[in-house]
């Protein structure tokens, strides 16, 4: 019982000296997520209009994947994340995939 009681000891106070560091580093990382550029695919009816409006205070800005892609290049932020069509988030993701596996 001795020999498991040691271990199990060891396992809790590492535990309890590492969360407290954890917990800090994903609250670090909050604010840096919400500055980055961020793109969402919307439909462009009325009522998403209205959804898109309400969360974020404006009417929703539609950008292309290649917009995207040079905004990014050009190192803009944006306070709201821009919508996109479904189509132009598939090429959006596609560009990203090739270039990753070049």
């Amino acid at each position: 019982m001795t020999r498991f009681v040691s271990p199990a000891l060891i396992a809790a106070v590492v535990a309890a000296i590492a969360t407290p560091s954890l917990a800090q580093a994903s609250r670090s990382e909050a604010p840096r997520a919400a500055t980055l550029q961020s793109v969402m695919v919307c439909a462009s009816d009325t009522a998403t209009r209205r959804a898109y409006q309400r969360e974020f205070g404006a009417a929703p800005v539609f950008v292309t994947a290649q917009e995207a892609i040079a905004a990014r290049q050009a190192g803009q932020r944006w306070t709201a994340p821009r919508c996109m069509t479904a189509h132009q988030y598939n090429r959006l993701v596609s560009s990203t995939q090739t270039r990753a596996s070049l």
